[in-house]
């Protein structure tokens, strides 16, 4: 009997000191030996299908991947936890684990704060995170509404996942028009879906005042070789040859780093481009300003 203890401290041991019904029958221990053993203490029930073991640690992984196991067949981990567990820019574990399941399977009862959507939901939709069976994340930012995400939490979630690769771009602009189609996500899901292509919020808020503005979408990031042997990231380019620039709080602020930049700047206005700068700032709090002065450059090279 202390061999088959073992064996199933060792399991759990591999995902965070949990350890699910299935996995307990796969080691031999039969139901009325669980129970015995969750009478005495020797495993602690967290779900309808998931035990955690005495005095091991019970941080949010271990909570998020009892979650998996108790929703397994029907959902996946969502929300902000999902969203932490991928390292999304924000997102703290939230006290409950969030799970999102199809709309069929609303009834199942779960210690967790639980959404559903009408969006068919399986296997394909999940991707594993440090062994956690997660919603993947562009269906998670699709689907965030659901758990009533801020503004705020929306523009983190894209940006970062972006930026570390978790979303691929034009996958996530598809699922959002798709969810605009449908009906089915709120106004700022849907408005700050339509935003992706940059890597940064900035990115993001210059990309929403071409949209709103009516202007051509620009195409972000473009990689040019104005000259031999050297190359530059643009922020943003528009048809014609504008170069939009977008500084950040802190771009380039040393003499080396200004340095940089007017050279990058001259080698590109040489290879027939007109460069524009805007500052966090004129993007954030001059909107409007920013827009016309967009227009104007654009009428340059019409």
């Amino acid at each position: 009997m202390g061999d088959l203890y073992t064996s199933v401290t060792a399991t759990a041991g591999r995902h965070h000191g949990a350890v699910s019904t299935p996995e307990l029958a796969a080691l031999g221990v039969s139901a009325s030996l669980r129970a015995k053993w969750v009478q005495r203490r020797r495993l602690l029930r967290v779900g309808p299908r998931s035990f955690v073991l005495p005095g091991a640690p019970t941080p949010a992984r271990q909570s998020a991947w009892c979650a998996a196991a108790d929703v397994a067949g029907f959902g996946h981990v969502a929300g902000r936890t999902a969203a932490w567990l991928f390292g999304l820019d924000g997102f703290r574990p939230p006290r409950r684990p969030e799970v999102l399941l199809h709309r069929t399977h609303r009834g199942l009862r779960v210690p967790y704060a639980l959404r559903t959507t009408d969006r068919p939901l399986g296997d394909q939709d999940a991707v594993i995170v440090d062994g956690i069976p997660c919603l993947r994340a562009d269906r998670l930012i699709v689907e965030s509404h659901h758990f009533g995400f801020s503004t705020a939490e929306i523009e983190n979630a894209i940006d970062s996942a972006i930026r570390t690769g978790w979303v691929d771009e034009s996958a996530l602009r598809a699922q959002a028009l798709e969810s605009v189609r449908q009906g089915s996500g709120g106004a700022a899901v849907r408005d700050a879906l339509l935003d992706t292509g940059g890597e940064s919020r900035l990115e993001r808020w210059f990309l929403a005042i071409v949209r709103t503005g009516g202007l051509p979408r620009p195409a972000m990031r473009v990689v040019v070789r104005p000259e031999l042997g050297w190359s530059a990231r643009l922020d943003a380019t528009f048809p014609g040859g504008l170069v939009v620039e977008l500084e950040g709080h802190a771009t380039h602020s040393s003499r080396r780093q200004r340095q940089h930049d007017e050279e990058r700047r001259t080698a590109l206005t040489l290879a027939g481009y007109r460069v524009i700068v805007f500052t966090y700032i004129d993007v954030r709090d001059r909107p409007d300003w920013v827009l016309s002065r967009v227009r104007a450059a654009l009428a340059l090279i019409a």
